[in-house]
């Protein structure tokens, strides 16, 4: 259980100094090492729920005959396709957090090492320009997908109609906001750990997640060569993993970057075999000198 407070400073991803403030900010901090590696993001979204309570007057009920064991839901108010609309574009923002940075200890947010950070802000800002315009479409529609939900249940009509708010109200209820902050942890998080023993396991485990995801490659590159059907499709996973080194390893190891060029460069089994023995986890004492020391 977390016993002392977490303290978020919100920064403008626009910044060019990023790494700079951010470090001056938490100065001293016992993680102030992991900011000079990257950024953390919170991808925020609201969508209007197009739903209302149900109630038991909506089944031809009486109060009294829900029994006690029982809670009524909601009811619809349109179609569930054009929340999802607006839910898949949230998802495609957060998926480019997912793949450009690591899953962290805060739930929801993702630690952005800055190599990646002008790639992420860019899928981020474009895809709120893609929310933001199926906002003005769905509000200007409103009516019309009203009318047609109501057609579609005209039987229903009266316990439908009323619950429709104003299309200004529609609107206030869709955001969409990436924030990028640092976060200072301090004190006691359990009774058996600190935040500095939360860090290291998270780091550990981020950079190693690395190291998994190159001895995958290895192992398809070998596979490849074995069956006699390596091709670009397979070569364009050695590139995508130089990529996510060069931009995501905080570490910074050369020897497993090289490894990655070399097979690249020449997808022998000797090489995969190379790119798999550079790629062994790391223990906690080499990820401790990034945070800590």
């Amino acid at each position: 259980m977390v016993t002392d407070s977490i303290n978020k400073i919100s920064i403008n991803g626009s910044d060019d100094n990023i790494g700079d403030s951010m470090t001056s900010s938490l100065n001293q901090t016992p993680t102030q090492g992991l900011w000079r590696k990257g950024v953390l993001v919170q991808i925020q979204g609201g969508v209007w729920s197009m739903e209302t309570k149900l109630t038991a007057d909506d089944l031809n009920l009486i109060s009294g005959e829900v029994p006690e064991f029982a809670t009524l839901g909601k009811k619809k108010l349109l179609d569930s396709k054009h929340k999802n609309d607006f839910l898949s574009v949230i998802g495609k923002a957060r998926s480019g957090a997912e793949r450009f940075g690591f899953p962290f200890v805060l739930t929801g947010s993702y630690f952005v090492p800055f190599g990646n950070f002008d790639r992420l802000k860019k899928v981020v800002e474009e895809q709120q320009i893609v929310f933001s315009r199926k906002v003005d479409s769905f509000i200007n529609r409103y009516s019309e997908y009203r009318a047609e939900y109501l057609e579609r249940f005209s039987q229903y009509r009266e316990k439908l109609e009323t619950y429709y708010p104003e299309p200004e109200y529609v609107r206030s209820k869709f955001t969409m906001n990436a924030i990028y902050y640092v976060a200072s942890m301090s004190g006691v998080l359990s009774n058996t750990g600190s935040s500095d023993d939360m860090y290291l396991e998270w780091a550990v485990n981020s950079m190693n997640g690395l190291r998994s995801e190159a001895r995958d490659v290895a192992d398809v590159i070998r596979k490849a060569n074995s069956g006699g059907n390596l091709d670009g499709r397979t070569m364009r996973r050695v590139q995508t993993l130089i990529d996510r080194l060069q931009n995501m390893d905080m570490l910074e190891d050369s020897s497993l970057r090289n490894a990655a060029l070399n097979l690249a460069a020449d997808a022998t089994m000797g090489n995969a075999d190379a790119l798999e023995a550079a790629a062994k986890d790391v223990p906690v004492s080499s990820v401790r000198s990034l945070l800590l020391d």
